[in-house]
């Protein structure tokens, strides 16, 4: 048994940082989640972005705080199209991505350096995905389910996963 510890050793450390990593960010982004109103203030941030970019594109776009739901309630001319929720943020796909690059960590600034860039891009990437999404219903109602579930959201999965894979291409340079 200790001769599999021994060889599988990067593996287990990979493993062990990947989820302790996720499992406490994810217990801060709860904690925060908990202690906010509903929707949370990054929530609200996320759909003003949104707002601001559709009403920049043409589009006359409004939205009003839905405390029922916890969702946002956002308007192409007076027509709700969509809610916004905690969701639709993208915080647990920053998480996922920043426990994967603490588990594949090199040295402190370029480790940080690469998770402030990915998050960044992440969050823009969000935002651009929401307004393609909200602009798709707008004008294909009939399609919203599967551009909500699936469409959109393999859309930001793939950029996170070819995120990772240049970060682990650049890891295994170094190594």
């Amino acid at each position: 048994m200790k001769e599999l510890f021994i060889k599988y050793k990067g593996v287990l450390k990979f493993l062990s940082v990947f989820i302790g990593s996720y499992i406490l960010l994810t217990l801060l982004y709860a904690f925060y989640l908990k202690s906010s109103t509903t929707p949370d203030s990054y929530t609200k941030h996320v759909s003003n972005q949104v707002i601001y970019w559709l009403n920049f594109v043409g589009y006359q776009a409004t939205s009003t705080t839905n405390n029922l739901n916890g969702y946002i309630d956002l308007f192409i001319q007076n027509k709700l199209i969509a809610g916004i929720a905690e969701g639709c943020n993208a915080i647990s796909i920053k998480i996922l991505f920043t426990a994967f690059v603490v588990a594949f960590a090199k040295n402190l600034k370029t480790t940080l350096l690469f998770i402030f860039s990915g998050l960044i891009g992440i969050y823009i990437m969000n935002i651009i995905r929401i307004i393609i999404l909200v602009i798709c219903i707008y004008h294909f109602p009939k399609y919203t389910e599967p551009l909500h579930s699936y469409i959109f959201p393999g859309m930001i999965y793939t950029a996170v996963f070819l995120l990772w894979m240049l970060w682990v291409k650049s890891f295994k340079k170094r190594a």
